[in-house]
């Protein structure tokens, strides 16, 4: 069921170009996660880059949940996920490397955050008072 709604929002949301690219099949869900239709199109086109270049993951947050106040999860922008078939630190790194994300950020249980926001950030951490900020701009 959430596979399906994940495919419907991506032929909803994304340009046909892109919609043929993304691995579905590939992209599961936490219980907690009730769907993707609040993410924003770009937000999904950089869901399918990172799976392309990871392989599959678990998403465990998107929209709803308890962030940090002004958090990209709230607008959209932001999801947290397991990587299934790569280390944490891969993930991280692969996640940095693309050209659409803004803030990527670890966690000590395996969680990677990743945003497509405009701001260039990363830290690893497991409380907000831990995190270092790397502003990269």
């Amino acid at each position: 069921m959430r596979r399906f709604i994940l495919a419907a929002c991506v032929a909803a949301c994304l340009p046909a170009s892109a919609q043929a690219n993304v691995p579905v099949d590939k992209v599961s869900f936490q219980p907690q996660v009730k769907g993707l239709g609040c993410l924003k199109p770009e937000t999904l086109a950089m869901i399918s880059e990172l799976v392309a270049k990871i392989g599959p993951i678990k998403i465990t947050s998107t929209c709803s949940g308890r962030h940090a106040r002004n958090s990209q999860h709230y607008s959209g922008r932001a999801i947290d996920f397991r990587p299934l078939a790569a280390s944490t630190r891969s993930a991280v790194a692969a996640a940095k490397a693309l050209a659409s994300t803004g803030g990527v950020g670890s966690y000590p249980n395996g969680l990677v955050h990743v945003d497509v926001g405009a701001r260039e950030a990363s830290w690893y951490g497991h409380k907000r008072s831990n995190r270092q900020v790397a502003d990269n701009r």
